[in-house]
C-alpha cells in the first residue's frame, strides 16, 4: 500500500540497523519511547545523553532515506 503513510511505534530502537530497516520498509516516521528515553537516563536528568541519542537517530534516518 504505497499510498499509505505509516508510523511504527513498537520495536523501534535508536540504532542504525533498526532505523534503516524501518525506513527501507517504507514507513513515513517512527515513534520511540523507552528505547530513546531510558528510565535511568531520565531519572539522572542526563539531557545531554538524550539529545545526543536523538541527533544520532536522526542521522541514521537521514542516511537511510539517502
Amino acid at each position: 500500500m504505497p499510498w499509505s503513510m505509516l508510523m511504527v511505534t513498537g520495536g523501534v530502537e535508536p540504532t542504525k540497523e533498526n532505523l534503516t530497516a524501518w525506513i527501507k520498509a517504507g514507513v513515513t516516521c517512527v515513534g520511540m519511547g523507552s528505547n530513546l528515553f531510558p528510565k535511568e537516563v531520565v531519572a539522572a536528568k542526563d539531557w545531554t545523553w538524550i539529545s545526543a541519542k536523538c541527533r544520532e537517530a536522526f542521522g541514521y534516518i537521514d542516511e537511510a532515506r539517502g
